[in-house]
């Protein structure tokens, strides 16, 4: 039996045809009933079909309306589906790209100067930033059965920069450096240089770092800089404490006030230093040095126009070249060269030491002997048990004892490599100059000019042609 549907059943579409809606009436205008019996959802999906309603259609409402005979009332018949756009791929950078360089309050009201931010800091290997692939995007479709058109997400190009390596999936980017990461105009850089083109006071705080250091300002009072690498300064060091793994370079000068402390495990290079400490492991080139604390495993050169040093106690397993040692007010001055008070006292120390692990080895092996003259056979598991503390005890002290024994050798091949050192001065070596020579003791009373001093016959001699040393 034919059934006109459009005699009792209405259907409307919003205006962005993204739903759809029905209305069943259980009456008509003939009979005023519906032939509910003979109405099929394929018949409902016809009907909506012919006018225009083709997708999104809710099937389950459809044969809920007819089984329960939900009429006289208006269904939400069918839904389109928006379309999805894809994300755009982006990078999530893993460390701060701006820096807070104010000084922090502490809980009790006091401001910590020393501890400042004035960069990010990264270490090899570290992961800095990882890359979120672009998604792609979802056609939707609308109750007529149009496509809606999306647009796929953007790839990104990768991270422009230097100083980091990329994981061949192109998601990850670890630095390849130990130092720090800056990011501006969309590229990092990774380097191991720290530039800081002002002063360094206590507003700024202190400054370490595992990479090299280049300040083009004064380095005030108080202010503390360590590096594992290298330390250059171009302008007035004051009182500062400065620490180097490797070298470093002050291209004016230091004037410590008494306060002052350089260590490097480098070479120290320096136009003049003024009441200052100075522990060199390398060689120590300085234009002049007044009234310092110096102790350098390498040579000691001081050079120039002047070239002085005066006051304080300069002391060095090495060579001094110097162009003036002393002043005429026979102001006291100590020099050392070679083996060297320090030297012999750490020697001393090793000897002592060696000796010591070897007396507690001596001891475990007779108590070791004896434990092996028991013969009880109920003491047998305590015996082994103590046996077995013994030797491995023992074994401690061997590996202790070994490596005494290299550190001494080491220290022995110092007395050895400094044992013939030098003291050179090109112009003046004025009275009261105290000076300690491979263990000679020397103490000037007159005026000496471009003369060397070396051991001689057990003593130290002053000889007067320094070309011919």
């Amino acid at each position: 039996m034919d059934i006109d549907l459009s005699k009792y059943i209405n259907t409307s579409v919003s205006d962005d045809q993204m739903n759809a809606y029905i209305y069943i009436s259980s009456q008509t205008a003939e009979n005023g009933e519906i032939p509910a019996e003979s109405i099929t959802p394929d018949m409902l999906r016809d009907f909506l079909s012919s006018r225009g309603i083709k997708a999104g259609i809710n099937k389950t409402l459809l044969q809920s309306i007819l089984i329960n005979k939900l009429f006289d009332r208006q269904h939400l018949i069918a839904q389109g589906q928006l379309p999805v756009n894809g994300t755009d791929g982006k990078f999530n950078l893993l460390f701060k790209t701006e820096i807070d360089n104010h000084p922090k309050v502490l809980e009790d009201g006091s401001v910590d100067y020393h501890n400042i931010d004035i960069y990010e800091p990264v270490h090899e290997g570290m992961k800095i930033a990882e890359y979120i692939p672009a998604t792609p995007g979802h056609f939707g479709y609308n109750v007529s059965g149009a496509v809606l058109n999306c647009t796929n997400g953007r790839e990104l190009s990768p991270l422009k920069g230097t100083g980091f390596t990329i994981s061949d999936d192109k998601k990850s980017y670890y630095s390849s450096l130990d130092g720090k990461i800056e990011y501006k105009n969309d590229t990092i850089t990774v380097t191991n240089v720290l530039d800081i083109q002002g002063d360094v006071d206590l507003t700024t705080g202190d400054v370490v770092f595992n990479g090299d250091i280049i300040i083009h300002g004064n380095v005030h009072m108080g202010s503390v800089i360590r590096s594992k690498h290298n330390i250059t300064i171009m302008g007035n060091v004051e009182g500062a404490m400065l620490y180097a793994g490797g070298e470093i370079q002050l291209k004016a000068g230091m004037q410590g006030g008494g306060k002052g402390y350089v260590e490097a495990d480098g070479d120290i290079w320096g136009k003049f230093f003024e009441q200052t400490k100075i522990r060199c492991n390398g060689d120590l080139n300085v234009n002049s040095m007044m009234n310092c604390d110096v102790f350098c495993c390498g040579d000691i050169t001081i050079s120039g126009r002047h070239g002085i040093i005066v006051g304080g106690t300069t002391m060095t397993q090495g060579n001094i070249n110097a162009t003036v040692i002393g002043n005429m007010a026979e102001v006291k001055t100590v020099v050392a060269a070679g083996v060297n008070e320090r030297l012999v006292k750490e020697i001393n120390a090793l000897e002592n030491e060696i000796k010591t692990v070897k007396e507690a080895h001596a001891k475990h092996e007779r108590i070791l002997d004896m434990l092996k003259s028991i013969k009880n056979p109920s003491e047998r598991d305590k015996i082994t048990k103590m046996l077995e503390q013994v030797i491995q005890s023992m074994q401690e002290l061997d590996h202790k004892l070994s490596g005494l024994n290299s550190e001494l050798e080491a220290k022995l091949f110092q007395t050895q490599n400094y044992s013939k050192s030098k003291i050179t001065v090109q112009k003046y070596l004025y009275p009261n100059v105290h000076v300690t020579l491979n263990g000679l003791h020397y103490i000037t009373k007159d005026t000496f000019t471009n003369v060397y001093l070396t051991e001689s016959g057990g003593q130290v001699a002053v000889i007067n042609d320094i070309h011919n040393k």
